[in-house]
């Protein structure tokens, strides 16, 4: 038997913060009280605060990009060690199905992929690219057996799913507990936009914006939900940054639909002035589809995370070297990779620009960054709380530590962060995956291939966030 006890701190979770011990028991959470006691280790908590592990349910690990023929940087050794770092017990990253290919092919191809690297707990959701019959008929078993979201984009030429085949898949997918998770944007106005830039010779970094405004997003985010209420699916829409988008979301729950969403740190913390035509090829670390958004924009999303109208908060963890791949197509911002590292930065971004100015509450972080993912997820109750016979998944942080970012501090395989010189606070002093310490003030101690798949259950209409 190995017991953990963490002592003196306090316990903050999605419902309540108090004083209290957290006892560990063999890989579970045992005991949480006041003045527990063990015969095994004891960490001295005191002045910081205990929380469930983070779940980051939105990361791109040794992710192929096709039509631009590179992969992420990061693989599952890396991604994960950044992830638990800062703060990260469990990853979903995505198995993509190739054209012709079926999804439990998919699914064992990515399976051994991960198997031997991931050092923290982790699942996929499936994307879907190629809709056949035989591929809806598949989708009732994955659901059964823990893999119960499908990824579908609404946009990017190699991976995008046409409305007739989107509306297949949410049908699918509702009648056997699935949700679908959805990348929304409107591929014919980004096509027709990205058309006209070139014609006007506007194809530097800064023009991925304008060629991704606000609209195209919205646009999506509404049409996915009326699909999604015609078939009586449950649905998750990926990387929120617009006012009607989020608009949209709220007014779905309002009418009791079963939709929820999520945005990213940088939707958060940056803003569409990165996108400064005279900053050249350095633009091109901050490419990412969507785009950041004007102030409003932000202003609106830190409003829906605290009234509820966006229940989860992941990183996005799209790393790409800015040297040799960021930058080798300067003169064509459709050849540049789209997606930012994040994974290792999440947990104290969403800290210190919303916990410590009070735009959040500590309660509410909780509930952004692991209680509601594990609900949407299906991996309740094994993770996301601090719940006893849970998986002893822990971040133990002092909130009035900060560090400076910068990006020879981070293990992401990367060569940059978009947050470079940013002072954080909300970086674990501990995180811990079932019951082991595998990070302390932000170094690694933990082996390679130590994580496991995580359990997950075909989806509750009635418990998401």
């Amino acid at each position: 038997m190995s017991e953990l006890l963490i002592r003196g701190g306090t316990v903050v979770t999605a419902d309540r913060m108090e004083p209290a011990d957290v006892l560990l028991r063999d890989g579970l959470i045992a005991e949480v009280g006041e003045g527990l006691d063990t015969e095994g280790e004891i960490l001295d908590a005191r002045g910081h605060w205990v929380m469930p592990g983070g779940i980051d349910t939105h990361t791109h690990l040794a992710h192929p990009i096709g039509r631009l023929g590179i992969t992420t940087a990061d693989d599952f050794y890396t991604g994960t060690v950044a992830g638990a770092c800062g703060g990260v017990t469990t990853i979903l990253d995505f198995g993509l199905q190739g054209r012709g290919e079926s999804l439990s092919d998919a699914r064992d191809r990515r399976l051994a992929e991960i198997t031997d690297d991931a050092v923290i707990d982790y699942g996929f959701h499936m994307i879907v690219t190629d809709v056949r019959d035989e591929v809806l008929a598949e989708m009732p078993e994955l659901i059964a057996n823990g893999f119960p979201s499908f990824k579908v984009y609404m946009t990017y030429s190699d991976k995008k799913v046409d409305d007739c085949d989107l509306l297949r898949l949410l049908e699918t997918a509702g009648k056997h507990r699935g949700l679908l998770y959805l990348h929304c944007e409107n591929d014919c106005a980004v096509t027709h936009l990205i058309e006209r830039h070139a014609a006007r010779g506007e194809t530097g970094p800064a023009y991925h914006a304008s060629s991704r405004p606000p609209a195209v997003e919205a646009e999506a985010t509404n049409r996915a939900i009326m699909l999604a209420e015609l078939s009586g699916a449950s649905i998750c829409i990926a990387h929120v940054t617009s006012i009607d988008a989020v608009a949209h979301v709220a007014n779905a729950r309002a009418r009791g639909l079963p939709v929820v969403a999520e945005t990213c740190p940088q939707y958060l913390v940056l803003d569409e002035s990165v996108y400064d035509h005279a900053g050249g090829i350095e633009v091109a670390k901050f490419v990412c589809s969507p785009p950041m958004r004007g102030a409003e924009h932000v202003t609106r999303l830190w409003e829906a995370l605290a009234e509820g109208s966006i229940q989860q908060v992941a990183s996005d963890h799209a790393p790409f070297r800015y040297e040799g791949q960021k930058t080798s197509s300067p003169d064509d911002f459709t050849r540049i990779p789209n997606g930012l590292p994040g994974i290792e930065t999440r947990l104290p971004l969403l800290f210190t620009a919303g916990v410590t100015t009070g735009r959040i509450s500590p309660q509410r972080f909780v509930a952004l960054t692991a209680t509601g993912p594990a609900q949407i997820f299906g991996l309740a109750p094994h993770k996301g709380s601090l719940d006893v016979g849970g998986d002893a998944d822990v971040i133990v942080v002092d909130p009035e530590r900060e560090v400076e970012v910068d990006a020879d501090m981070l293990h992401s395989d990367v060569d940059y962060t978009p947050y470079q010189g940013m002072r954080l606070r909300g970086f674990p002093t501990w995180t811990i995956s079932r019951g082991d310490v595998i990070a302390e003030l932000g170094e690694p101690n933990v082996e390679r291939g130590r994580g496991r798949l995580a359990v997950r259950t075909a989806i509750d209409a009635e418990a998401l966030p």
